[in-house]
């Protein structure tokens, strides 16, 4: 099974954009690609003959990732993936994306508490300006203000509920992924100890029988 390809670069995409709101949907946006990538991950493991409860990690990733949407990607037709190892390579690659992923969420919603903390304090002072305004530049200077401070507000807070929700589920993903090598050896207990304590299984070209990884069975 070939490298995953995320095809995610944020960095080109982020600092481009100025409003919040803007960059928490292209974040939301940006991890739906891990999760259909898991969905491809656990495809590959089904053609192969895996046992689904083996997977459950890359399900519950694709899941999370989505909103669901992946359903039909899960069992898809796939190349078979040709053995343990390649499957969890290919998780352990998904795990690093979704871990990046959710640190850069963790960093922008930190960022965005900030500017709404600063937004807030900008609209309490704009207020106390405009009730302090004799002049009519003065009012319509506080109002300006104000209308910028509480549009700030709106941005941040609409931004936070998707920064929030998606930093949810990435850290659902990270934890579904890290599961994979533990349900991997939990669901293959009898072959992993035949190959630790006896040797190679038959059937050369299946998956978990002649081309059992040592190194996962260890």
């Amino acid at each position: 099974m070939p490298p995953v390809d995320l095809g995610i670069d944020l960095q080109a995409q982020v600092p481009a954009v100025t409003a919040w709101t803007a960059q928490a949907h292209l974040l939301a946006d940006a991890i739906r690609e891990p999760g259909f990538a898991a969905a491809a991950v656990n495809a590959s493991a089904w053609a192969a003959g895996v046992n689904p409860e083996a997977t459950a990690g890359l399900i519950g990733t694709a899941t999370a990732l989505t909103s669901g949407d992946c359903g039909p990607q899960l069992w898809a037709q796939a190349d078979p993936c040709p053995s343990d190892q390649a499957l969890l390579s290919g998780a352990a690659e998904l795990e690093g994306a979704a871990a990046d992923l959710l640190r850069h969420a963790s960093a922008l919603a930190r960022d965005c508490r900030a500017a709404l903390a600063s937004a807030c304090a900008a609209a309490a002072a704009a207020a106390m300006a405009l009730d302090a305004a004799v002049t009519a530049a003065a009012r319509s200077s506080a109002e300006s203000s104000l209308a910028a401070a509480r549009a700030e507000i709106a941005d941040c807070e609409a931004a936070l509920e998707i920064l929030d929700d998606a930093g949810r589920r990435l850290d659902h993903a990270v934890t579904c992924l890290r599961r994979v090598p533990d349900d991997l050896a939990g669901t293959y207990e009898v072959p992993y100890r035949h190959v630790r304590e006896v040797g190679p299984l038959p059937h050369e070209g299946d998956f978990l029988l002649g081309g059992v990884s040592y190194e996962a069975a260890r």
